[in-house]
């Protein structure tokens, strides 16, 4: 992993655990119908079951058959203070998923569904 690809998968982990409080209570009612999440973390002890492109399971879905479609982009842009007009070079990475197929929910029947993570 690049440092690049570190520093961006810590500021997304860091960002997200910071709003966990907002988000955690509708992980807690997940209903049987929801898939359940792959055993993998970007970073151990969080609950963020997905990892990096090309590192593991890229649906993120245990029980999953059907298609995956990543795509990891990152690049530079420049930033522009609308106030004072000064200029800064930024770097930017996304990863962007979707996922159509099957899968087992958390109750044991098979469904099938369209997912995207962004």
């Amino acid at each position: 992993m690049s440092r690049r690809q570190f520093i961006g998968s810590a500021a997304a982990v860091g960002g997200a655990a910071a709003t966990s409080s907002l988000w955690m209570p509708l992980v807690a009612q997940a209903d049987a119908n929801d898939p359940t999440h792959i055993p993998q973390t970007v970073v151990p002890g969080l609950p963020f079951h997905v990892v990096l492109p090309g590192t593991g399971e890229p649906s993120s879905i245990t029980n999953f058959h059907g298609v995956v479609g990543v795509a990891a982009v990152g690049g530079q842009g420049t930033g522009t203070n609308t106030e004072t007009g000064a200029t800064e070079r930024l770097l930017f990475d996304m990863d962007n998923r979707f996922v159509k197929g099957t899968y087992v929910g958390a109750g044991g029947q098979t469904y099938e569904a369209t997912f995207a993570f962004v």
